[in-house]
């Protein structure tokens, strides 16, 4: 920076600072306790294995974090939707099944078990996404909390 004789400054370097380029938002990294409780709030819903309904460890970590921290309250948020959403798939598929008088469980007994376990795969790529700081979008998934 130089100063002309008005007192104005004006950039005469070629190239400007590092410290005065404008980078957009900061995205600081999360702090270890909220990656862990990132973690906590996707694989909590693997309560689902004990016969819990899944979306009950979610929605407990939402509860507790969604206005403490941003970033555990994002997680939960994302496992409680997807988790609601498969519940809603479910009973779809179940209504089909009613309606067709059982001809509908030759596909929804398949598509349940492709369903299940995409359900555990993702589960645990959106906790290891969540322990790497980085958020995690599951697919086919109803924003049904916002």
């Amino acid at each position: 920076m130089m100063t002309d004789i008005d007192g104005d400054r004006s950039d005469m370097s070629i190239g400007t600072p590092a410290d005065s380029v404008d980078s957009g938002p900061t995205t600081a990294t999360p702090s270890t306790d909220s990656r862990n409780l990132g973690v906590v709030a996707h694989l909590s819903a693997l309560v689902a294995l004990a016969g819990v309904p899944s979306f009950i460890g979610p929605l407990v970590v939402w509860v507790l974090q969604r206005d403490r921290d941003p970033f555990v309250a994002e997680q939960a948020r994302e496992a409680l939707n997807f988790n609601l959403s498969l519940l809603v798939y479910a009973g779809a598929a179940v209504a089909v099944s009613i309606l067709t008088i059982g001809l509908g469980l030759l596909v929804v007994i398949p598509a349940a078990i492709v369903a299940a376990l995409a359900w555990l795969v993702l589960t645990v790529l959106a906790a290891v996404r969540a322990a790497e700081g980085k958020t995690y979008r599951y697919p086919l998934t109803l924003r049904l909390v916002a």
